[in-house]
């Protein structure tokens, strides 16, 4: 009697004996993950640095070909085009630390100014306290054991050069990653086409069937996470820029840095506007406690303006994610990986709303025609 093995039986067997092997050896498993995410880091955030910086790049490559149409300048494109992105990028880094440094350092000064006072309060308390005194009186270095001391102070020194040392060796990886990353983004930019060419072969060779329906996930999410990128840093730039203004107007210190805080602050949804405000009240109610005031109040009317004017027609409804979704999203990115997980789970809590909103009609529709067809 022949018996009849369907390939689907086959591929669930195979499945399920992976997934043994995963709980058997899950120590194991999870070791070889970490070191090869470890490896591949570099390479990872060079993806991600090249998703970003080809938002940029599209715009350069749209305005370059509106400038130099011939056949002959189309192959400088790319690279002028790459070029001008990541310049863009660093003039941008240069600028917001050229606004930021100056009013970081005069704000560390009035500080330090201010508590002067109740620094040399607490030395002069310390030094006329009675039982200082006394303690200095009987002071005596010969009830010391200087071994031990000795030992303690030798045990400090190798522990401050272990700091060192690991602190030296961090940076070293982190500027290694840096660099390794920043180039391979490049090569991700040059090649994309040649990329995506062979990313179709082999979706048509190995996987010809559920090719349509991957790319349209793909394409969701690409579309969910380029307008929100885009959307949230033209909305926080405006942010910014107003915040700066105003605080000119109104003849409020640290505008500079408080606008840059604001526009970062601006780019986490719904905590992030709470934060930025919260750490300039803070700033400038070391300065004056009503200059603070006036602060809180332009900063609470700026902030409406943005939600119900600026917002809806920089970014409009190009995430279409409900507010709700909105917060649980900012929540739960927040509770897994901080500030980065509240900016990158919205989009991606939008793309996944909009394909199940998709499948969800889709499947309404056949039921409804269902009826029809009996």
């Amino acid at each position: 009697m022949k018996v009849h093995i369907h390939r689907r039986h086959l591929s669930l067997v195979l499945a399920f004996f992976l997934l043994f092997l995963a709980v058997t050896y899950w120590g194991a498993v999870t070791k070889f993950l970490k070191t090869v995410l470890g490896a591949a880091m570099p390479l990872l955030i060079g993806c991600v640095v090249a998703y970003i910086v080809n938002l940029i790049l599209r715009q350069y490559e749209h305005l370059y070909l509106r400038l130099f149409p011939g056949p002959k300048a189309r192959r400088f494109k790319r690279a002028v085009s790459i070029v001008l992105s990541y310049l863009s990028i660093i003039i941008i880094v240069v600028l917001v630390i050229r606004l930021v440094i100056p009013e970081i350092v005069s704000c560390v000064k009035l500080l330090i100014a201010n508590h002067s006072r109740v620094i040399n309060h607490l030395i002069d308390t310390i030094q006329e306290n009675s039982n200082f005194k006394d303690f200095w009186k009987n002071f005596d270095p010969k009830h010391f054991d200087w071994n031990k001391i000795g030992k303690y102070i030798g045990y400090g020194v190798g522990g401050t050069m272990k700091t060192v040392m690991s602190t030296a060796s961090s940076i070293v990886s982190a500027t290694t990653t840096a660099v390794i990353a920043f180039f391979f983004s490049i090569y991700l930019l040059i090649y994309k086409e040649m990329l995506a060419r062979q990313f179709h072969k082999v979706m048509d060779t190995y996987f010809s069937k559920i090719k349509q329906p991957f790319m349209h996930v793909i394409k969701t999410f690409d579309d969910s996470y380029s307008n929100y990128i885009v959307g949230q840093c033209k909305d926080a730039a405006i942010l910014g820029v107003a915040c700066f203004i105003g605080m000119k107007l109104l003849g409020i210190p640290y505008a500079s840095m408080i606008g840059v805080v604001t526009f970062f602050g601006a780019l986490i949804p719904i905590i992030g506007a709470i934060l930025g405000a919260s750490i300039g009240v803070v700033l400038i109610f070391a300065v004056s406690p009503f200059k603070a005031l006036v602060f809180l109040i332009f900063i609470i009317v700026l902030q409406q303006f943005d939600n119900r004017v600026t917002y809806p027609l920089v970014v409009g409804k190009s995430i279409g994610l409900p507010s709700v979704w909105v917060f649980a999203a900012v929540i739960v990115g927040g509770g897994i990986t901080g500030i980065l997980g509240m900016m990158l789970t919205v989009p991606l809590f939008a793309a996944i709303y909009k394909l199940v909103a998709e499948d969800v009609q889709r499947r309404r529709r056949k039921a409804a025609q269902l009826p029809q067809r009996q």
